[in-house]
């Protein structure tokens, strides 16, 4: 993908000085990226999710190194297009924040796209029309190429412009909604306060939770409390009852951070 980027020279400008003071032996560290959790099964829904589990959860893209950091964690991009589009976002910052808007705007709808999906209900023409304004900006760049090993092929993307990691994202988001084995399996987390949207390939299509690690242990942890609250007065129930809040709370710590 984007095989023309390497191509392209980075302005000196957004290569990083060095002070002259500085200690040729002393370790230049960087930022490291937030760790996006990537269980909703296609990239479209691990992206809707970077909005947060809840309402009031942390928005995981800040800034358009975010929007580069999740296409790289998800596959979509290779390290050396991400390496390229990092630097050309700090060479550009104006035109990096345009594509970071976009990006939103497009999470946005298929949020509210696939939450209606997942509930059976109409989806809304607005956020469809979002959907393919992005659709066909980033088909034009879609390309059909040779697999790796020269056997066969696969969708490729040429181009070297910013929004690139929108690309495959978009195009995932059109393949799953018009496909009809797979568009009925997507799901919403059961939990109260998650709206993390996942694909449920279990045999039975009994999946409920978005995460086991997340809102199923936070459910777990309920479910034993109620189960302790109820044993109230019995010898080691005080015992059983501060152990099953210590879990909860930290339960619900671990889901305020998403």
């Amino acid at each position: 993908m984007l095989a023309l980027l390497s191509q392209l020279q980075i302005p000196k400008q957004a290569m990083t000085q060095t002070h002259p003071f500085d200690s040729p032996d002393e370790p230049q560290t960087e930022p490291q990226p937030y760790i996006f959790e990537l269980d909703g099964g296609r990239a479209c829904l691990d992206f809707a999710n970077t909005l947060g589990a809840s309402a009031d959860a942390t928005d995981h893209l800040a800034d358009y190194a975010d929007l580069v950091a999740f296409a790289a964690q998800s596959g979509l991009i290779t390290p050396e297009d991400a390496h390229w589009l990092r630097a050309r976002g700090e060479v550009e910052p104006v035109a990096a924040a345009g594509v970071l808007r976009r990006a939103k705007r497009l999470r946005g709808a298929m949020r509210n796209i696939f939450s209606r999906l997942a509930a059976a209900e109409q989806l809304p023409e607005r956020e469809l029309g979002v959907l393919n304004f992005d659709l066909a900006t980033s088909l034009s760049h879609a390309r059909v190429v040779a697999t790796n090993d020269g056997l066969g092929y696969r969708w490729g993307w040429s181009g070297r412009n910013m929004d690139a990691p929108l690309w495959p994202i978009t195009r995932s988001a059109a393949d799953l909604l018009t496909s009809d084995e797979e568009r009925g399996l997507v799901r919403e987390c059961g939990a109260d306060d998650c709206a993390w949207l996942f694909m449920d390939t279990t045999r039975n299509r009994t999946r409920q939770w978005c995460s086991m690690q997340g809102c199923g242990n936070r459910e777990k942890a309920r479910r034993h409390y109620l189960r302790t609250r109820g044993r109230r007065g019995s010898p080691g129930a005080s015992g059983a009852s501060s152990e099953a809040a210590h879990e909860r709370e930290g339960a619900e710590a671990a889901a305020h951070e998403r």
